[in-house]
């Protein structure tokens, strides 16, 4: 049940965009106190002005108000087992977040889409394909818009991109809920793979009326322990799923099953089918998300032009594999690979390196980097670098011979030394932009 703010001390943990979402949510309400602690204590900072009730503190010295309040909303970002988080748990202070806030509302109204990969694909592309058969869909979520921020409409959709940090919060689950797929991912946050899964699994846990996903999700969630499902379960195959027609990023055989999961959960939300050529017509008309196999430069003569792909969002060994599955085969290709270190397993990805179906040169960039393709390194020293930056590795990119495509798919998320992976990719951009003007590194 969706907790009651009005006369309320409100607490929020982490002042970002969602966090700024509560606050204006909170003061709606007719919260008597909103407490706001950044534990972040970022600078520079700008304090919210306009906002009835709200008192900010920077720093995690003033964690210890929250414990104050009747209710806390806390931000994705805040790890379960963080201590104050772990004590706030068990302090009796109600802790809700902003998707369980609107999900309590408006779960009728709401598909709900996680995964470890493919969820920002396939929540867009959802959306792009249910306002072609003529629903009104907005996406929103961890994809952008804080859910928070929404009040749809009756009879309005919306397609909701849930974390695993925002799913381990969820007091209730929406209508519909889709598993792109389960790896391991985001260890840093839950301790382990089973309690990664089993965060996931909120989506549908607490009363969905239909799980769409692979098989592999229901039998990696019996392996710990759930095995209870939803009334409806639409499973989608990915070996049957048929390539999606033209040249846009629905075409790689990884997003054809992220279409074909989409497809699924538009036709159990309407009740109706969905014709193949409406998917088909979606497919070709998607534009993609930025950061997922976005070509972000073509450099080089027209004889021989040199595609530099931006895919930092890739940052898993399975989403590295998949980007290099999707490279054209005869392709010649620069991967750059590291960031920030999260204890993940990359044995998939020497697996593909070392087959040899793609003509890789590996180039290993900070700070993990010589941890992914240890083994193709050792077998392959002359195809394989160890840089000190990913200007560095740009050059080194640049430099290899024949090469036709350089593919940032570090396998890592980008926080050890850049504020999120937009700041890397524009980064990448901008580097790529300095060879030709032989200006890489200068400010």
């Amino acid at each position: 049940m969706r907790p009651d703010l009005h006369g309320r001390t409100v607490g929020i943990w982490g002042l970002g965009r969602e966090g700024m979402s509560m606050a204006d949510v909170a003061a709606a309400a007719g919260a008597a106190r909103i407490v706001a602690v950044d534990d972040a204590g970022r600078v520079p900072f700008t304090t919210p002005q306009g906002i009835d009730g709200l008192e900010v503190f920077r720093g995690p010295e003033h964690l210890a108000l929250l414990r104050t309040c009747d209710v806390v909303f806390v931000s994705p970002g805040v790890p379960w087992r963080q201590p104050a988080f772990a004590d706030l748990r068990t302090s009796g202070v109600r802790v809700s977040s902003a998707a369980d806030w609107f999900v309590t509302r408006f779960a009728a109204q709401t598909i709900g889409v996680t995964g470890t990969k493919g969820k920002s694909t396939t929540a867009s592309f959802l959306g792009h394909l249910l306002r072609a058969v003529g629903v009104d869909a907005v996406v929103a979520g961890n994809i952008g818009t804080p859910l928070s921020d929404l009040e749809p409409a009756p009879g309005q959709v919306v397609v909701a991109e849930v974390s695993s940090q925002q799913a381990a919060l969820l007091t209730a689950s929406p209508a519909v809920a889709v598993i792109t797929n389960l790896f391991s991912d985001h260890l840093d946050w839950h301790g382990d793979p089973a309690a990664y899964h089993a965060a996931k699994a909120n989506v549908f846990r607490l009363g969905a009326r239909a799980l769409v996903c692979p098989p592999e999700v229901p039998t990696r969630l019996a392996a710990i322990g759930i095995d209870e499902l939803p009334p409806t379960l639409r499973l989608v195959e990915p070996a049957d799923v048929r390539p999606l027609p033209g040249q846009g990023v629905m075409s790689y055989p990884h997003n054809a099953v992220n279409g074909a999961l989409a497809a699924a959960a538009a036709e159990v939300f309407t009740g109706a089918p969905v014709p193949a050529e409406v998917v088909d017509a979606a497919a070709r008309d998607f534009a993609g998300l930025p950061h997922r196999l976005q070509t972000v430069r073509v450099t080089g003569p027209a004889e021989h032009p040199v595609r530099w792909i931006d895919d930092t969002l890739a940052t898993t060994g399975e989403s590295v594999v998949a980007a290099l599955r999707a490279m054209p085969p005869d392709a010649t290709v620069a991967l750059i690979v590291g960031g920030m270190d999260r204890r993940l397993d990359y044995r998939q990805v020497d697996e593909h390196l070392c087959s040899g179906v793609t003509n890789v040169t590996l180039i290993q960039s900070p700070s993990n980097g010589a941890r992914i393709g240890e083994r193709f390194a050792a077998a392959h020293p002359e195809r394989t670098h160890l840089v000190d930056s990913l200007e560095a590795a740009v050059r080194t990119a640049a430099a290899v011979p024949g090469v036709d495509v350089v593919l940032l798919s570090p396998g890592a998320a980008s926080y050890d030394l850049f504020a999120n992976y937009e700041a890397k990719g524009a980064a990448f951009a901008g580097f790529v932009d300095g060879l030709s003007s032989g200006v890489v590194g200068s400010n």
